[in-house]
């Protein structure tokens, strides 16, 4: 039953926020004590938290009644415990639904010109503003910017829309990267998407149409679809893999007997030129990332000899979309 109304029946509701809502507040418990989040019910379509302190990334989301989201052992981490030095990003990646990488750097950590950039950028770690949200007819509608820059360094700013229907279990992220300041700025970007059972589980299945062109240890690339090893769960802890390929036509399908829904993800082929698989099978872990990305894990530096970097010239701007639908099989 849709929470929505046909044309003609607002008379039956006092207001949207009945069908739909969204709520301000403060975390309490642990180490996400004091992070601000906005939390979306939305019996209808998607239901998902946004983090006000990490650039309005999505940590839970459920829809049909099935959680979507994988958490790390150590789950929602406030932003200010954040470690910028080398790999210091994994310690408060809580896993949920959306965790952003960027906006200077992405993938391995790595100085160049005496810079240092941390693993995956610091934008995931940086506190939104501007924020409004909307709750109308058929849609709940968030956004809001986060600015990356220090002085003597390019200016980057991330300007995020997230809309999520309140008649089906779809959401969409469409992000502009605009050069703030008056020089060319180096620019990586990459929605790391991260997926847990019961979507990922024996029985899943991934079915794409990218095009395999490597994996981070440099093995050759095998088949993304079909094989069962990439969801069988391991008795003993296992190395992470990850693949690397073109972003095909910009289409990806998670497939879930267990949970009995179908998730689709599509993302902008021309602004994610890259689409990259994360997979570790250990058990107590089990994720799945998916992650529509401008370039391969290397870090800045490699990413820059390969002519993967991307220059934004003062005041340009690039725009990324990625959609995500459930259904039920």
């Amino acid at each position: 039953m849709s929470n929505t109304l046909p044309t003609g029946r607002r008379h039956l509701v006092g207001g949207p926020r009945q069908l739909a809502r969204v709520l301000r507040c403060e975390l309490t418990e642990g180490q996400a004590a004091g992070a601000p989040t906005l939390v979306v019910h939305n019996p209808g379509g998607i239901s998902f938290d946004v983090a006000l302190d990490k650039a309005l990334d999505i940590d839970w989301a459920d829809a049909l009644g099935i959680p979507l989201a994988w958490s790390s052992t150590s789950g929602r981490v406030d932003a200010r415990r954040y470690d910028a030095i080398g790999r210091g990003w994994g310690s408060t990646f809580g896993g949920g639904l959306l965790a952003t990488c960027g906006l200077a750097s992405t993938g391995a950590p790595t100085e160049v010109d005496g810079v240092a950039y941390g693993q995956h950028g610091r934008i995931s770690h940086t506190p939104a503003e501007q924020v409004t949200w909307q709750v109308e007819p058929g849609e709940v509608r968030i956004t809001g910017t986060a600015v990356e820059g220090t002085p003597g360094e390019p200016a980057l700013r991330l300007s995020r829309t997230i809309s999520a229907s309140t008649k089906e279990a779809r959401l969409s992220i469409v992000d502009m990267v605009s050069n703030e300041g008056f020089a060319p700025a180096g620019h990586m970007f990459r929605h790391h998407l991260n997926f847990g059972y019961p979507l990922v589980s024996e029985n899943s299945r991934l079915t794409t149409e990218v095009i395999p062109i490597g994996t981070r240890d440099g093995a050759r690339p095998g088949p993304l679809s079909a094989d069962q090893f990439l969801f069988r769960v391991a008795d003993r802890p296992v190395d992470e893999m990850v693949w690397y390929a073109d972003s095909g036509d910009g289409r990806a399908e998670l497939v879930s007997p267990d949970a009995g829904v179908r998730l689709k993800l599509d993302w902008s082929i021309d602004t994610f030129p890259r689409f990259i698989v994360w997979r570790n099978a250990s058990p107590g872990v089990n994720v799945l990332g998916l992650e529509p990305s401008t370039s391969r894990d290397g870090g800045r530096d490699e990413t820059a000899e390969s002519g993967e970097l991307i220059m934004l010239q003062p005041g340009e701007a690039r725009t990324y979309v990625t959609e995500i639908t459930v259904e039920r099989l």
